[in-house]
């Protein structure tokens, strides 16, 4: 039996350095000569920042019914439109919610079912979580054609099924930690503003997290959105980047 288990992590030891590997070429193909990325957690105090330039505000793990809609009416305030990568059963729960976003010009896409972490599933999980998605958000009237995994995590059956569906993998350049328990307003404030550069994704979290994380993320919101709207950054959603 142990050449089995032996068997076993040879093919997760390969399937880990495969989603890897194209998770580090998606990155790089963004990042090498844009400094910013939150896993380098380099900043732009060594770089002059361009006086204008677009961003794309991305948001995870909603909707939530605690936080979201407070988040929608921040955006509709400055105009500016966003792209949320919903949980399944979250949208299902809050219907309301992603019609409102819709409707009011954000982008939706998929973020798992129920956010499991997709590094070790097989097959069967990969298409059934996928499908499952699509299909959630297909009866909210939402086509969904882009995908962020949870924590960016992904194997090779991950990518198969993005491919097959037609899917566009996203992940991200800028994070800003709001989910931590020891995040404040302006932690993430000041990690956005240093990290930002012009056509970075940026990443954030309107549900889940830490206690009364989300909420944080609004308060950062309403003074960073402003002093980047004057700095001459305009934001657009992901399609808009095509």
């Amino acid at each position: 039996m142990k050449w089995k288990q032996n068997l076993l992590n040879c093919c997760a030891g390969i399937f880990i350095l495969a989603a890897a590997a194209v998770r580090a070429g998606w990155q790089n193909s963004r990042t090498t000569t844009e400094p910013g990325a939150e896993t380098g957690g380099s900043c732009l105090e060594e770089k002059e920042r361009s006086p204008a330039g677009r961003l794309a505000l991305t948001f995870d793990d909603g909707p939530s019914e605690a936080y979201t809609e407070a988040l929608l009416d921040l955006l509709d305030e400055y105009d500016i439109k966003a792209s949320f990568f919903v949980v399944a059963e979250f949208a299902q729960k809050n219907p309301r919610i992603i019609l409102r976003a819709k409707k009011e010009g954000h982008l939706i896409g998929i973020h798992s079912v129920n956010h499991q972490n997709a590094l070790f599933r097989g097959n069967r999980f990969a298409f059934s979580d996928l499908a499952a998605s699509i299909l959630t958000l297909k009866k909210l009237g939402c086509e969904a054609r882009y995908y962020r995994p949870p924590w960016g995590h992904l194997n090779l059956f991950i990518l198969h099924w993005v491919k097959k569906m037609n899917l566009k993998l996203v992940f991200w350049d800028v994070m800003a930690q709001d989910w931590a328990a020891d995040a404040t307003p302006a932690s993430i404030r000041t990690k956005l503003l240093r990290r930002v550069y012009p056509g970075a994704v940026i990443c954030l979290h309107d549900g889940r997290g830490a206690a009364g994380a989300p909420g944080r993320t609004i308060e950062a919101l309403r003074d960073a959105l402003p002093q980047l709207l004057r700095e001459g950054y305009e934001f657009k959603r992901l399609d808009q980047y095509e």
